[in-house]
């Protein structure tokens, strides 16, 4: 399998690797534990590119992982997104997000790799439907067009 990284912006960062998997096998390893991949700075952000010729694929999990202010290490699961697949125009729901005491939920949007643009609307509501005020962070996303 060959891997690379752009940065979360979709920057190609120059790191690649390559990484061997046999037949019924797993690998599981951190991205500075990969090699190629060893100088990363802290913390990093991006998107790791997987690439296989498998006839049969591979199943990949993600795992995002940090430690919070107490120094417990909290682990989140990541979604991969098959770049070959034709995007689903259906509604996604987030049935709860963090915010307060210590804790913060990050979304990141992005296209699954298509070419042409993307758009959608993106609401943030309470338990009992009351529109919810958020702050946006990003680039490419003016906070006007997210309500």
């Amino acid at each position: 399998m060959d891997l690379s990284l752009t940065t979360i912006e979709g920057v190609p960062t120059g790191l690649s690797a390559q990484i061997s998997v046999l037949p019924n096998g797993q690998v599981g390893k951190f991205l500075k534990q990969i090699e190629g991949f060893e100088d990363l700075l802290d913390p990093f952000q991006g998107i790791l590119r997987i690439t296989t010729d498998a006839l049969a694929g591979v199943a990949v999990a993600g795992l995002r992982g940090r430690y919070n202010e107490r120094k417990d290490f909290l682990i989140a699961t990541t979604s991969p997104v098959d770049e070959n697949r034709s995007p689903v125009g259906t509604e996604l729901v987030f049935p709860h997000l963090a915010d307060g005491g210590g804790f913060t939920t990050q979304l990141i949007l992005f296209d699954g790799g298509n070419s042409a643009a993307t758009t959608g609307v993106l609401s943030f509501s309470t338990p009992t439907g009351t529109g919810l005020d958020v702050k946006l962070f990003g680039n490419d996303v003016p906070p006007a067009a997210l309500n």
